[in-house]
């Protein structure tokens, strides 16, 4: 009887180890993409060129390898891609000169993307630093340079479906189109208080500014002051006082009250310095 079974099974048997077989055969190493990684030349490659772009010592420019991107002096962001493909474009050789200014490299907006940038808050931002983000959007759009912003929100849609008792109500939320999106994280161990992306090879703004929620307790002019600061890393300015690269035509060796420099301070409006910065750059 067992035999008999077994005579009865064996085509089955023999069609599913093909299959096996092929499958196997299929999934052969050569056939997985692999994950792009950096050889220790190309990134130390990619990290000089960050160094040398952002005005800042290489020893203050680290990798994530999870995220994929760079962060120099603490609160600025260069996705891998982005450093990658400027590295490859090489649009400009950047200088070495020393001392603290106002700085700005290759990490420049289009003229077009620059008067109109959409900045969105999503849901996880507290209303304090919604009212900070809010007068540091004003501030720049003060300057009286190409450059405007403005806050845009969510559209709450409501779906009513059914009758009577069987009546059902549901609410969603529907992002706008934005070009900066701000978002919260919540870090103790860093003294960085936000951080932000650098503007893109292809000239659209950085798009996204990170709020350390674990700073809520800064007063709101500090809070003011930190995002007034991130939104000019989204449009391209570094640290006014990094050691490196080229002065802005009109501005001085060292600018200490300047918006862009990498140490938080209560918010008295911008330095002269830093208006001649931004119209020099985005002039109307």
């Amino acid at each position: 009887m067992t035999n008999s079974k077994f005579n009865m099974l064996r085509p089955l048997l023999l069609s599913v180890l093909f299959m096996v077989i092929t499958f196997a055969q299929s999934c052969k190493k050569s056939d997985i993409t692999k994950e792009e990684t950096l050889s220790p030349e190309e990134l130390q490659q990619l990290k000089t060129f960050v160094a040398s772009t952002t005005a800042l010592p290489i020893a203050s420019v680290e990798y994530n390898s999870t995220k994929k991107y760079f962060v120099a002096g603490k609160d600025i962001i260069i996705s891998l891609s982005n450093a990658k493909q400027r590295l490859k474009n090489m649009e400009i050789s950047p200088g070495t000169t020393e001392g603290t200014s106002q700085r700005v490299y290759m990490y420049t907006v289009t003229q077009t993307n620059a008067a109109s940038i959409a900045v969105y808050a999503d849901n996880t931002v507290p209303a304090e630093w919604l009212t900070a983000l809010d007068q540091a959007i004003a501030n720049w759009n003060s300057t009286n340079s190409h450059v405007y912003m403005k806050r845009v929100t969510a559209t709450t849609i409501t779906t009513t479906s059914g009758r009577g008792k069987k009546k059902t109500t549901t609410t969603s939320t529907v992002p706008p189109a934005y070009n900066i999106i701000i978002k919260t994280l919540n870090d103790p161990t860093t003294s960085m208080v936000a951080q932000a992306y650098l503007p893109y090879w292809d000239g659209s703004v950085g798009n996204e500014v990170d709020i350390n929620t674990y700073y809520n307790y800064l007063s709101s002019s500090y809070k003011t002051f930190a995002l007034t600061h991130e939104l000019g890393h989204s449009i391209g300015f570094t640290h006014t006082d990094g050691t490196y690269g080229n002065l802005i035509p009109g501005t001085p060796e060292s600018d200490p009250n300047s918006v862009m420099n990498s140490i938080v301070l209560p918010w008295n409006g911008f330095t002269s310095y830093d208006v001649t910065a931004v119209n020099t750059i985005y002039p109307k």
